[in-house]
């Protein structure tokens, strides 16, 4: 009697190509998010609001504390860094800037513990020749080294870049009206001394 053999073949796992998987620690990439907004206010006024690091925890939601740790020779800042907390989590790291007076604000964070990536570009530009409006172009692009940080900044940041700009352009809205109320101080002044 004659038997036939058949070769056995290896069972072989299924791959990933056939049945995507996505971990619940999110991507292994860097994220990416970029804004465009339109704004009344010069890109001067834009410009001066961001560059000005030092002052982000009087208006930006979760930074704690803020700091400018080095200008160059221009006076503008060229290291900065930010205290940020949200619920139990909380960090401090600094970035190396670039500032170009009027037009752009670069920031590369330095701290390779919190992060593996974190860039952030603001670029300001006036809108059809039009020197009170301003048109802001805004990058992020971040990949925490923390996997849990990174799946909660993966689920909130599309939020969280939103309510950063609206705290900037809530910060131009409110030094445009001390700006008003000082003119309009100054002018009743004037007029008080020409009434002596």
């Amino acid at each position: 009697m004659l038997v036939r053999i058949r070769p056995v073949l290896p069972i072989r796992p299924l791959t990933s190509a056939i049945f995507p998987r996505r971990t619940f620690f999110g991507s292994s990439k860097p994220q990416s998010y970029e804004i465009s907004r339109t704004l009344n206010g010069t890109p001067r006024q834009l410009y001066d609001i961001v560059s000005d690091v030092a002052k982000y925890h009087e208006f930006v939601p979760f930074v704690e504390e803020s700091f400018i740790t080095e200008r160059c020779s221009r006076n503008t800042p060229s290291r900065a860094g930010l205290q940020v907390g949200w619920k139990d989590i909380n960090e401090r790291f600094e970035c190396k800037l670039n500032c170009v007076p009027g037009e752009l604000v670069q920031a590369t964070s330095l701290e390779l513990d919190l992060f593996e990536n974190l860039e952030t570009k603001w670029k300001f530009n006036e809108v059809d020749g039009n020197k009170n409006k301003c048109k802001i172009d805004f990058q992020l692009v971040y990949k925490f080294r923390n996997p849990l940080y990174d799946r909660l900044s993966f689920m909130f940041a599309p939020q969280v870049s939103d309510i950063m700009i609206q705290a900037f352009q809530k910060r131009l809205f409110h030094i445009k009206r001390e700006e008003a109320k000082l003119k309009y101080e100054d002018k009743r002044a004037d007029v008080g001394l020409e009434k002596l």
